[in-house]
């Protein structure tokens, strides 16, 4: 199997524009990118209607598609206050016009967990006791998402994947076009309640829902997002599992010369493998 370069893209962080991010992936053999939409430079407000014909022209021309990352910081997509998460929903609307106009691949979102209350000590029941509040308002808040769309890939990460998120998008795949995201060292994240076995079982289980795959990688005693081969991430063990399937790999890695680093260690465990 040839190495296919269209489905590695890096995730875009501190590059200058969306144009400079593009000739990079051209340049070192990535097929896509992945603006990350926290960012202000990349903000919908911040590129002009005008110029997101010139900015799809120039990927179209060096050969590099789009995807995003929205926005995750403090948007609670189960807000259970109505006002609170159509708020939270006009700023992914935003998001997502700006997405169609660069004819975006795929748009990832992170869900939310609802706060619980402990007592004596111990976790408490409210979660327990509310859970089809916030049931409903999880899936209301990703049905908007998936709405506002219109032909974008929508797909939802494992950060975090408890029970109660897990229920959530089980429901929401048998009714609509919902896909995932996985963000392998997050996996082995286990301080949101999401054991190893069970995160694995609900992918093995999704596998055709499963859109984009984030790796990255942490040295001892550093941070996510490092260079691939410093840390635990098995690549093999991932490129066997998703590569026969309809997956892109994104290369959550920075700066972008360690994502394209890790590029040539990607490719060259591809080669031993297939």
């Amino acid at each position: 199997m040839d190495f296919p370069n269209e489905r590695f893209g890096y995730h875009v962080v501190y590059d200058r524009d969306i144009y400079d991010a593009i000739d990079f992936a051209s340049e070192h053999g990535f097929g896509y990118i992945v603006p990350d939409l926290m960012i202000p430079r990349f903000w919908p407000e911040s590129i002009e209607p005008s110029e997101r014909g010139r900015i799809r022209r120039h990927a179209e021309d060096r050969g590099v598609s789009i995807s995003f990352h929205g926005p995750s910081d403090r948007l609670n997509l189960a807000a259970p206050y109505p006002e609170v998460r159509q708020g939270i929903l006009q700023r992914m609307k935003c998001c997502l016009k700006l997405a169609r106009a660069l004819e975006a691949e795929r748009f990832t979102i992170h869900p939310s967990q609802p706060l619980n209350f402990a007592s004596n000590g111990k976790p408490g029941t409210y979660l327990k006791d509310h859970w089809g509040l916030y049931v409903n308002a999880l899936s209301e808040g990703i049905r908007g998402v998936i709405a506002e769309a219109e032909g974008v890939q929508v797909c939802v990460e494992n950060e975090p994947l408890t029970p109660f998120v897990e229920e959530v998008l089980e429901g929401l795949m048998e009714e609509e076009d919902l896909f995932l995201t996985l963000d392998v060292p997050k996996v082995s994240n286990q301080s949101k309640g999401a054991p190893i076995e069970r995160v694995e079982a609900f992918y093995h289980r999704n596998i055709d829902r499963v859109r984009e795959v984030h790796l990255h990688d942490r040295r001892p005693g550093g941070t996510y997002h490092d260079i691939l081969g410093q840390g635990e991430v098995d690549v093999e063990k991932c490129l066997r599992m998703f590569a026969p399937h309809d997956v892109h790999f994104t290369l959550e890695i920075r700066p972008r010369e360690n994502a394209h680093r890790s590029l040539q260690y990607i490719r060259e465990i591809w080669e031993e493998i297939f």
